[in-house]
């Protein structure tokens, strides 16, 4: 029987297929339906047969196989998974210890997450210790994103219908950042330029990030990431970084033109 597993939801997005302990990561897929987040944490995202009880019948399988489970979930500000688990842990009478930490994130920010624990869990380190590591990495996530889907925020009271017309028509790109899961405004641009800049203005904040990506609308939209790439290569050499698109998911949660960057800053920049 192993120790530790990790356990986490479909938006996670990882930075690569392979990296130490992807064999111990379980994901649990879910289909989302469009349109989704209410403003002050109250979550309008419908997920399809991903009940309580289907985290339950995972607790029971993986259960089987090991002592320890470290579930890793989107930011409940965003979606009702991490109740969903909570109700699955308070019905799990198995020999299996659970632990559920809520990532305040969601995306590639998530997949991180889900990546340090699992390199955590294949080194050995037990589950109060790999707890402790993501609770403290988690407040060292950053992502801003873009959200043009102006229709979207207007049913979920970020805009009214009014503004989400009158954006769409000036071709408005709202920016947010993801602060403690929820999104937050940060202000609104014209063009890709301007938020290319707005994105590289952001990347400036940091000092030799641990991970920086950049994730691009699924819809193939065209978006020149050769400067903000070169950016990177020139102010951060030792940084890795990496492009990816939209995943599915998150597609339906924030519409299938949004992108973004995630920057994941070293433990010592906390510590």
């Amino acid at each position: 029987m192993g120790r530790v597993c990790i356990l986490t939801d479909g938006t996670a997005q990882f930075t690569c297929t392979e990296f130490p302990g992807y064999n111990l990561v379980k994901v649990v897929p879910f289909e989302a339906q469009p349109a989704l987040l209410q403003p002050g944490g109250s979550p309008n995202l419908r997920l399809s047969g991903r009940t309580a009880e289907d985290f339950l019948n995972q607790f029971q399988l993986l259960g089987a196989m090991f002592r320890e489970i470290m579930v890793i979930t989107v930011s409940s500000a965003l979606s009702p998974v991490t109740w969903n688990v909570s109700q699955a842990v308070a019905r799990y009478n198995g020999r299996a210890n659970v632990q559920v930490v809520d990532s305040q994130t969601t995306g590639i920010g998530l997949g991180l997450l889900v990546q340090l624990a699992a390199e955590a869990a294949a080194a050995g380190m037990s589950l109060a210790e790999i707890d402790r590591l993501v609770r403290i990495a988690l407040q060292r996530v950053y992502t801003l994103i873009c959200i043009p889907s102006l229709t979207i925020l207007a049913k979920s009271g970020y805009l009214t219908r009014a503004q989400a017309t009158v954006g769409e028509m000036l071709g408005l790109l709202p920016i947010f950042n993801i602060d403690e899961g929820r999104l937050v405004p940060m202000g609104k641009v014209r063009t890709q330029r301007h938020l290319l800049d707005s994105f590289q203005e952001f990347i400036e904040e940091f000092n030799n990030p641990d991970h920086i990506a950049f994730f691009k609308p699924l819809n193939g939209r065209t978006f020149r990431t050769r400067p903000l790439r070169e950016y990177v290569r020139d102010s951060f050499p030792d940084s890795p970084f990496s492009e990816h698109v939209l995943n599915a998911n998150l597609a339906a949660m924030f519409g299938p033109q949004s992108m973004g960057v995630v920057v994941m800053e070293p433990p010592e920049r906390i510590l």
